[in-house]
């Protein structure tokens, strides 16, 4: 009768290995940089798991910039230039903003890039630009 054991030790057998050890599942979020050594099944110390895993997520969210070709221009131009931001307030690029900055679907840019770009008359006189539909006021 054999008896299957499954070690709880972290995959990178290091000196540093501490704390919790997590089996890496499908569900788990493993940074696009990572996923070449981070596998589905992996087991990782919590050390590890915060280096490769948690530590990459939060600087690559962290280091994203803005995708509007004219961001460097924009950003010089504001009032708050001089002022370094600590993150920018990026949002999904708008359907009808795509063809006219030519970006992909998928681009982000600042809620600086979007107000300039509906005031740029560069942008306003291609075919392509389809103006913002203003809100209505609730009486």
């Amino acid at each position: 009768m054999e008896i299957e054991t499954t070690l709880n030790i972290c995959n990178f057998f290091s000196t540093d290995c501490k704390g919790i050890i997590r089996t890496i599942t499908k569900n788990t979020n493993v940074p696009v940089t990572k996923k070449e050594i981070i596998l589905v099944g992996m087991k990782l110390c919590q050390t590890h798991s915060n280096k490769f895993i948690v530590n990459k997520t939060r600087n690559l969210e962290y280091n994203k910039s803005c995708s509007h070709l004219k961001h460097d221009i924009y950003k010089t131009q504001s009032k708050n230039a001089n002022i370094k931001s600590k993150k920018l307030n990026l949002k999904k690029v708008l359907k009808r903003l795509i063809e006219v900055l030519e970006l992909d679907e998928f681009a982000e840019i600042c809620s600086i890039c979007k107000k300039k770009t509906n005031k740029n008359p560069e942008y306003l006189q291609t075919e392509e630009y389809k103006a913002p539909i203003p809100k209505k006021k609730a009486n």
